[in-house]
């Protein structure tokens, strides 16, 4: 089974840092929240904003990145929280609103363009997606472009297109070759084509830089399968049992080992 990988958690990471720029000092002259600039306003509600995100209370998260953007309505970092949240819960046209004016305010910069084409992606609209993608990785200031490749692999894998998605995933895996999720990606659509020593190889290597996941057990197990080496299938069968017994990836093999018994 296909996945696609665009890790919710990386992403509220990259709304953290893009809420790192240096803004004016408040004046000593005032108490309090008074004594705050708009500008700093917006980027102390934006981090309350995504703390509250972090930790999935999208309505207080929105309160705090909606008060951020009545301070400064033009706070990229807060759009694209509050971008974030409509979509996560299911408001892809509120989203679409606040990720097209983080662009429109920020259109060369690499992290903005990137969390807009994972949105584009997500909508089925690939190849607004790619574009977005490719624009972010031309941004000589973007400090994680193999983020944009890996995401760009990704989206084109969800596509059916196999052969660019090994191009954009390899690309991420040259500029950082410990970048788990490319690592998976490749592993998979190697299986996927039946070339298991390929995909073993690039498991091998997704296992020796991330910690084990259920998806990753499942996928050793079918990739040691494929190879017919059956003690290695069922020590990923029974790690993926101990370690994850309620995953959906623990239900699927449960179905498979009893379709081959």
């Amino acid at each position: 089974m296909m996945t696609c990988r665009f890790p919710f958690l990386a992403l509220v990471a990259l709304l953290i840092l893009a809420g790192c720029a240096t803004t004016p000092e408040p004046t000593e002259t005032r108490s309090g929240m008074d004594r705050v600039s708009p500008v700093r306003g917006a980027e102390v509600n934006t981090r309350l904003g995504i703390g509250y995100l972090e930790r999935g209370d999208f309505r207080t998260a929105l309160e705090k990145l909606q008060t951020a953007l009545n301070h400064d309505p033009d706070h990229v970092p807060a759009h694209l929280g509050a971008a974030l949240i409509y979509e996560q819960i299911g408001d892809s046209s509120r989203a679409g609103q606040h990720y097209r004016r983080a662009i429109r305010l920020a259109p060369n910069d690499g992290g903005t363009l990137n969390s807009y084409g994972v949105f584009l992606c997500r909508q089925g609209d690939f190849g607004s997606a790619d574009e977005q993608f490719m624009a972010a990785v031309r941004d000589p200031f973007y400090d994680t472009p193999e983020v944009a490749w890996a995401n760009a692999g990704a989206c084109a894998r969800r596509n059916g297109d196999l052969e660019t998605a090994d191009q954009h995933l390899r690309r991420a895996i040259e500029i950082d070759p410990q970048y788990p999720d490319p690592l998976y990606h490749l592993a998979d659509i190697h299986y996927q084509q039946g070339e298991a020593f390929r995909a073993r190889a690039f498991l091998q290597r997704f296992e020796s830089v991330a910690n084990p996941e259920p998806g990753a057990l499942l996928l050793g197990y079918r990739i040691e399968r494929q190879l017919d080496n059956h003690a290695d299938a069922y020590q990923y069968a029974d790690r993926l049992e101990r370690e994850f017994p309620d995953s959906s990836q623990a239900r699927e093999l449960r179905r498979e080992l009893q379709e081959d018994d």
